[in-house]
């Protein structure tokens, strides 16, 4: 599921939100299911699902459907059989998000590794010449910055100075971008509430959350801490 595409196909408005109606009409679904998802993910009650919300929206509900026991979490015949893969693919998937190492997928894993593959399609939607790296232009053009933007992002993320971003560097830039983006405070640091807002989790899975990356172990996730989420 391409999330950014369903996103844009939804928004029928152009407003860079959806709206009630517009969640109704995309989903097939009743208004008064629309209202409970809505009542679920509209995080902060406005009315309306940005990007974010409506990613959590999409992402837990195709969790659920492929979830075909109901046991939270999603076994390789069930990883399988929801993306129409075979069975070699789904292991090395498994092999890869599964954390605690129980032979499946739990929500926070499979988000993780949907959140790759969301990155992946973008770096090469934006990849025009197609030869495996994103150049100024390209990022200028895909994210519509400024010049000076530009240059901020390449002194920072392209380690070995050749004047591209392969996809580490540019992975690196994005997971940098939504940890600013969690940050509420400007505090270099993630409290619960700001985990809780950011990965749209309730206070219990946000308190997990910090128990298992919080390396130094001070209640908070910093910059670094967040790398070793994705992995970086």
């Amino acid at each position: 599921m391409n999330i950014q595409e369903k996103f844009e196909e939804y928004d029928t408005n152009r407003d860079g939100f959806i709206e009630l109606d517009e969640l109704k009409t995309g989903l097939g679904i009743e208004e008064d299911e629309a209202k409970k998802l809505f009542e679920q993910f509209d995080e902060n009650k406005d009315g309306k699902l940005d990007f974010e919300e409506f990613k959590h929206l999409m992402l837990k509900r195709e969790f659920d459907v492929f979830d075909l026991n109901n046991d939270g979490k999603l076994q390789l015949n069930e990883l399988m059989e929801g993306y129409k893969m075979e069975e070699e693919a789904a292991k090395k998937i498994i092999a890869k998000y599964d954390d605690n190492k129980d032979g499946c997928l739990q929500f926070d894993e499979f988000r993780r590794w949907l959140h790759d593959v969301f990155l992946q399609n973008e770096f090469n939607h934006f990849d025009s010449s197609k030869d495996g790296f994103l150049q100024p232009d390209e990022l200028k053009t895909g994210y519509r910055l400024e010049e000076d933007a530009i240059t901020k992002i390449f002194k920072e993320f392209d380690s070995n100075s050749d004047g591209k971003l392969d996809f580490n560097e540019f992975y690196k830039w994005q997971v940098t971008e939504e940890f600013k983006k969690f940050d509420k405070n400007n505090d270099g640091q993630l409290d619960k509430d700001e985990i809780m807002s950011g990965l749209r989790c309730d206070e219990k899975e946000a308190k997990e959350f910090i128990v298992k990356y919080d390396k130094d172990n001070d209640g908070t996730i910093d910059l670094n801490e967040w790398y070793g989420v994705w992995k970086i």
